[in-house]
């Protein structure tokens, strides 16, 4: 009998301590943004997936559309330049493109994998974005999106 109490207590206690410690999925928010100002119409959208409160990646793409290639050919010069001194670094990604009337960038970063002493050396600024062990919380992202006035939402 002090057998089966004890292989009892063992299973429960087994149960309590790996039953209810459930690993945390990913989540998702998404901030987004039209700005339609003189001939120009801008699509922002970022997706940044999460765990907890620590960011994961963030995937953006932002959309220009006008009919003046001349604009469309400055802001595409203008990205291009900016993220230009980010291609050596690994798990970031970038691409710029013109589809007809509409310059698409899209940028995608690994948060969880990134070399964020890299990313400070292309640009001091992006300290503000990381915690002082390379990590990036989930607040500190939604606020500059919030602050670039986007519209976000999260899985709930």
């Amino acid at each position: 009998m002090k057998k089966i109490k004890y292989l009892l207590l063992v299973l429960v206690m087994t149960f309590l301590i790996t039953g209810c410690q459930s690993e945390e999925t990913s989540k998702t928010m998404v901030c987004s943004r039209t700005i339609n100002q003189d001939a120009i119409s801008m699509d922002l959208k970022y997706t940044v997936t999460y765990k907890g409160k620590y960011v994961e990646k963030v995937e953006s793409i932002e959309k220009i559309t006008t009919d003046d290639t001349t604009v469309l050919d400055a802001y595409k010069q203008a990205v291009e330049t900016t993220y230009q001194p980010y291609s050596k670094i690994d798990n970031y990604s970038y691409d710029v493109k013109v589809d007809g009337n509409t310059l698409i960038s899209t940028v995608t970063a690994d948060y969880t994998k990134i070399d964020y002493k890299k990313m400070l050396e292309v640009d001091t600024a992006n300290q503000q974005i990381f915690t002082d062990d390379g990590k990036v919380k989930l607040e500190t992202i939604e606020s500059f999106y919030t602050k670039l006035g986007t519209n976000c939402t999260k899985d709930k």
